[in-house]
């Protein structure tokens, strides 16, 4: 009967899925009903997913406990909350720099980059998340790694234990 064996690992998350969870993507948004009709391009570069992807490993591997995978072993649920708030802050930044409102004569004032809270809550929505979802899974990676191998100081001192 032959062996079939299951990867263990995760494989590393795409842009595309990150571009899929955002929807980030320009005109009819595939398998979906979806139409982005604001966006002749897509909101974020293939360097920022990127950017994104490696900066949210490196802060996975910061939190504690303390670990060092590589991006592949990180689940990618993890990562793609990670991911979606690294963007979302950038995302932010950008709009908080670049906002101005303008106003003509009557009519209610205008703005460009106008959306920079918004984009903010989304990024804290995702750090929570991240934070909780990121922290539990190391702790139950840590403990079923430790799993067998502590020992105590009394372990051969049962009157069980025979050392002749």
């Amino acid at each position: 009967m032959p062996i079939t064996a299951t990867p263990t690992t995760t494989l590393v998350i795409s842009q595309d899925d990150i571009r899929g969870f955002l929807r980030d993507i320009a005109g009819q948004i595939p398998n979906t009903g979806s139409v982005n009709i604001l966006f002749d391009l897509p909101e974020f570069s293939d360097a920022e997913m990127q950017r994104a992807i490696k900066f949210t490993a490196a802060r996975y591997n910061v939190m504690t406990p303390p670990s060092s995978d590589a991006v592949d072993n990180i689940n990618s649920w993890i990562m793609l909350i990670g991911c979606a708030e690294f963007l979302m802050m950038s995302e932010s930044f950008r709009q908080t720099r670049n906002k101005v409102s303008y106003q003509d004569g009557d009519v209610q004032p205008v703005g460009q980059d106008m959306q920079s809270e918004l984009y903010m809550s989304l990024a804290q929505m995702c750090k929570a998340e991240f934070e909780v979802v990121a922290k539990n899974y190391k702790i139950s990676r840590n403990l079923e790694g430790a799993y067998g191998s502590i020992s105590s100081g009394y372990k051969l001192t049962s009157r069980f234990f025979h050392s002749s």
